[in-house]
């Protein structure tokens, strides 16, 4: 009688955890661990390079706003998107599997384009061409100063994620990678959008949207090795 592919495939997968060394740090801890860490990281960098570039924390949200309830709706919805990626994308489960496949493709599919819909469609800065008169300095239209920032928060949230699941996803490896990619560009990006005041539209999808496809792109490619078993 011919075994279905589950009854081939969860053999396989105990037998590999059975075959990893237990790790001395449980999985859930570092799971908890990495949803304290990463939220205070984007803070402090924040804070840091903000005072630094424009003398003031949290430049994006205080010059040139052109609606106060409009900015603090769409900093609530990136602050949700970020969280709600990143919880998804960690989630274990009860069988210690994680999340299906699908709910991972969304997370993967949707966190870029519902970014760019909430910062880029209507952007809430007037995108003026004198930005040292707004600023006091000067913003590339490219967003490399945006770019950088977003390293500053995506790399490490990104190597935190992954070492919270290392060696802990057992299914759909390139898709959870992929997944966290996404979770760790969300932050980048919301880093950015609190960072940055620019409304300029080459600015925004260079400077802040690409970096989160970027980090989408790299997890799917560079975190799925850590994350097997």
């Amino acid at each position: 009688m011919a075994t279905t592919p589950s009854e081939r495939l969860y053999p396989r997968i105990r037998a590999a955890v059975e075959a990893t060394p237990a790790a001395t740090t449980r999985t859930r801890t570092r799971i908890f661990a990495a949803l304290a860490i990463v939220p205070l990281l984007t803070a402090a960098v924040l804070l840091i390079v903000s005072e630094m570039v424009y003398g003031q924390p949290t430049a994006g949200l205080r010059i040139d706003v052109s609606s106060v309830v409009a900015m603090l709706t769409i900093l609530g919805l990136l602050a949700a998107l970020a969280l709600a990626s990143t919880l998804f994308a960690l989630w274990q489960g009860r069988d210690g599997l994680g999340i299906g496949s699908i709910s991972l493709v969304s997370i993967v599919a949707l966190v870029v384009p519902v970014y760019a819909a909430l910062t880029v469609l209507r952007p809430l800065h007037s995108g003026a061409a004198d930005d040292v008169a707004l600023t006091g300095v000067a913003i590339s239209p490219w967003g490399l100063r945006c770019l950088f920032v977003a390293t500053l928060v995506g790399v490490p949230a990104l190597a935190i994620f992954a070492a919270a699941l290392r060696r802990a996803a057992a299914v759909s490896s390139s898709l959870r990678g992929a997944a966290l990619g996404a979770a760790a560009g969300a932050w980048a990006g919301f880093a950015v959008f609190v960072f940055c005041p620019s409304g300029n539209l080459q600015h925004l999808l260079v400077g802040h949207v690409l970096p989160i496809a970027i980090f989408t792109l790299i997890g799917a490619v560079a975190v799925t090795r850590a994350l097997r078993p």
